[in-house]
């Protein structure tokens, strides 16, 4: 199950990377904002390859929520017909080729019939694991989903990847993503133009701490933030934070299940499988902040990390 768990949030964490090849509630926590406001760590240790992320895997809790989707559905049978109407609505897009592929699903390339807006079609396989979580007026969606709905309600953050749609089948669900055009993930534009200097550091990083105070203010926690998940159009060199697949609710309390990217994981996690959402955003931060000034990663292993 842990192994299932891993590939899983591997393939997530690949959802990023599709948009490498793109034409180029409530307020919960009150301290998550405060801690980035904090001076970011700056480690000098080697690097090595990436550790690969993945989620501990919680059947219980998938149980209770499969049998609560399952009462719900019975007591409102409108649920179910509004989520099939949703399908007939999916060839308003016309598919184009695939940007990448994980254990997640598939992301293609795509357009808007009525208009050709580029978009990004994300094809998300449901699994074992898959959650739901309830969000007042529209019932149970994918936990994914939901998040993304939080985080693009009113008033929304520029810095942040649009959801326009989403559609439900019975194996799988399909997300209609904002593309900017032209764009490329920092990741692949720090390889091909090399590592940013101070000043465009600066800029990227005061707008990926808006990006990530805003979804504080919605009460989400994205749990994987690295070069791979934020997009930069290139021509207006405005950051885009992605992929909410390994995200959560923001809660107060620790977080017992690690979902992300292990060598962007905070050293309390290796220490002792648990960690709060403000230490851990502002630790993934500088990290992230470090690879983008010197190309590469601060640690050589999970044990560096965990004695750091």
């Amino acid at each position: 199950m842990a192994h299932m768990g891993e590939r899983r949030a591997l393939g997530r964490s690949r959802s990023a990377a599709a948009f490498t090849q793109m034409a180029a509630g409530q307020k919960v926590g009150g301290q998550c904002g405060d801690y980035i406001q904090r001076a970011l760590s700056n480690p000098t240790q080697p690097w090595s390859p990436e550790l690969p992320g993945y989620i501990a895997p919680l059947p219980s809790e998938w149980t209770q929520r499969k049998r609560k989707r399952q009462s719900l559905e019975g007591q409102d049978p409108s649920t179910s017909c509004e989520r099939l109407a949703k399908c007939s609505h999916e060839d308003a897009y016309i598919k184009g080729p695939m940007l990448g592929q994980g254990g997640f699903g598939s992301v293609f390339a795509g357009t808007r019939s009525s208009d050709g807006l580029p978009v990004a079609i994300k094809y998300v396989t449901k699994d074992e694991e898959h959650e739901d979580m309830e969000v007042e007026g529209q019932g149970l969606l994918p936990l994914e989903v939901a998040l993304m709905t939080r985080v693009n309600s009113a008033p929304a953050c520029p810095n942040v990847l649009k959801l326009l749609e989403w559609f439900e089948h019975p194996g799988r669900y399909v997300m209609i993503l904002e593309r900017p055009d032209p764009c490329q993930d920092l990741h692949r534009f720090c390889e091909e133009n090399g590592c940013l200097d101070e000043s465009q550091a600066k800029k990227v990083l005061v707008q990926l701490i808006n990006a990530l105070k805003h979804c504080e203010s919605c009460g989400v926690f994205h749990r994987d933030v690295k070069p791979q998940n934020l997009l930069i159009c290139t021509d207006t060199n405005e950051i885009k934070l992605l992929d909410f697949g390994c995200g959560h609710l923001l809660k107060d309390s620790e977080y017992k299940e690690f979902a992300g990217t292990l060598s962007y994981a905070p050293p309390e996690w290796f220490r002792s499988h648990s960690y709060r959402a403000g230490p851990a955003t502002v630790w993934s931060l500088g990290v992230t902040l470090y690879n983008l000034l010197c190309g590469s990663l601060p640690f050589r292993s999970t044990l560096r990390i965990a004695v750091s």
